[in-house]
Order: structure tokens, then C-alpha cells, then sequence
């Protein structure tokens, strides 16, 4: 299960980011999640809530907004919302494309409380 080492990098990351701006707690993390990243909402929820533990982010919430997948022909370079996985165009049939949305993994924000400035 994949979700387990993203969980683990967010994690880290957050960790880092809080540290090297005054440190604090973390309330909340807002990410960005491509659906071609194939991402389980749940498995991820529960990798991170046992990863947090005795961290920053021991009471952070995660939060995520989903990427839609879209691919741009190579033949007639239509951009198209893939169907399956054989990624064949709507407009002249071609298989195979180029992804222009959809692989994304990515921390929007970080919400941090008793900071620096004593937030």
C-alpha cells in the first residue's frame, strides 16, 4: 500500500516546513491529489493518522482536493478526460497520449498554530 510512504513524506515535509519557520503545532494540511496518482482517500486518511502520532502534526486534519485526469492526443492533440486505461481519443481514435493533468501530489498548505509569532 503506497499511501503508507506518501503519508510518510507528507508527514516529513510538514515536519520540516514548521521547523524551519519557527516551529508550532500543526492543525490542518490541504493537499492537491491527481486521480491518475491512484490514491485510496481512506488508506491514505489512515496512514497519516497513525504516522502524526507523537509529531507536529498529532491533531492535524487532512484535507485534499482531487485533480482531474486529462491527456492531450499525440495524433490531433485533442485534450480529453481518459475513459479507461487505453487512453483512446475521442475525436480520431488514436491510442496513446500525453497526460497534462491528473499526476499531481501536492502540499497546498500547511495550517499551523503556536508559531513563531505565537499564532
Amino acid at each position: 500500500m503506497h499511501e503508507f510512504s506518501l503519508a510518510e513524506a507528507i508527514v516529513r515535509a510538514c515536519e520540516e516546513v514548521v521547523q524551519a519557520n519557527g516551529g508550532g503545532t500543526v492543525e490542518k494540511v490541504s493537499l492537491r491529489i491527481g486521480e491518475l496518482r491512484q490514491v485510496v482517500p481512506d488508506a491514505l486518511t489512515f496512514a497519516f493518522d497513525i504516522l502524526k502520532t507523537d509529531t507536529l502534526l498529532s491533531q492535524a486534519t487532512l484535507e485534499w482536493e482531487t485533480v482531474a485526469a486529462v491527456v492531450r492526443c499525440r495524433q490531433c492533440s485533442t485534450q480529453y478526460r481518459p475513459k479507461d486505461v487505453f487512453w483512446e481519443c475521442p475525436s480520431c481514435g488514436a491510442l496513446g497520449a500525453d497526460v497534462v493533468a491528473g499526476e499531481e501530489l501536492e502540499i497546498v498548505s500547511i495550517t499551523v498554530a503556536g508559531g513563531r509569532d505565537g499564532d
